[in-house]
């Protein structure tokens, strides 16, 4: 079998979904839905990050197959959960921000989530807090903080996508960033980084040197 040789290296996107399928759909030829896939949505990810309604309803498919094949999608992300829970992710991270591109990148609305880490930058537990619109979510600083405190979390990194694919902040993304730094800094819980993704790219707030607690200007302002 090819793929015991090399992998998927060297295929062709359908043929890639095509041995998905085949798992998915055993004992039927499903070439010709593989190319029928590909031609509607492009890519191999962009089939998988269909939600099950949508694949189920494609000729072809139904509801066990669409659940079938979308649990290759699930099960790497499983595994990479799993590779965040034994790394220090503030020191290497890599692994979070291919983690949190495949969580939230994938989806059509803009969302929330909080990642909670121990003393170490180790994974705790993550949550997704809000989901909105294709453009607009609002976060909510205080839900976020009750849990890193019930949960005995030192740290959070607040992550959320951009659909649009342009992971530049907004004004909101800045205020909503002030408002979760400011709101944890007295309990002592801090907020390490603002990620923003998309499926091919991650922005962080860290490594651009912005100032999560709010800019000088309104701070020398406050004093």
């Amino acid at each position: 079998m090819r793929f015991q040789r090399n992998g998927f290296a060297g295929m062709m996107d359908y043929e890639v979904l095509e041995a998905l399928l085949t798992l998915a759909i055993p004992r039927r030829d499903v070439k010709q839905l593989s190319k029928q896939l590909i031609a509607k949505y492009r890519t191999v990810s962009e089939v998988l990050r269909q939600p099950i309604e949508t694949l189920a309803k494609f000729p072809g498919l139904g509801k066990t197959s669409a659940i079938n094949l979308k649990m290759f999608l699930e099960c790497t992300q499983y595994c990479l959960q799993e590779k965040c829970l034994k790394t220090n992710l503030l020191d290497d991270s890599g692994k979070l921000r291919e983690f949190v591109r495949m969580k939230l990148g994938v989806r059509f609305h803009e969302s929330y989530m909080a990642i909670f880490l121990n003393s170490h930058n180790y994974l705790i537990d993550y949550k997704i807090i809000a989901e909105g619109t294709i453009d607009r979510v609002h976060t909510y600083a205080r839900n976020i903080l009750e849990i890193a405190l019930n949960i005995g979390a030192s740290k959070v990194v607040l992550v959320h996508n951009h659909p649009s694919g342009i992971c530049l902040p907004s004004d909101d993304d800045l205020t909503s960033t002030y408002s979760c730094y400011n709101a944890m800094q007295p309990s002592g819980v801090i907020l390490a980084d603002h990620l923003i993704v998309s499926r091919s790219e991650c922005f962080s707030f860290k490594d651009h040197q912005i100032d999560l607690s709010g800019p000088p200007e309104k701070k020398n302002d406050a004093n």
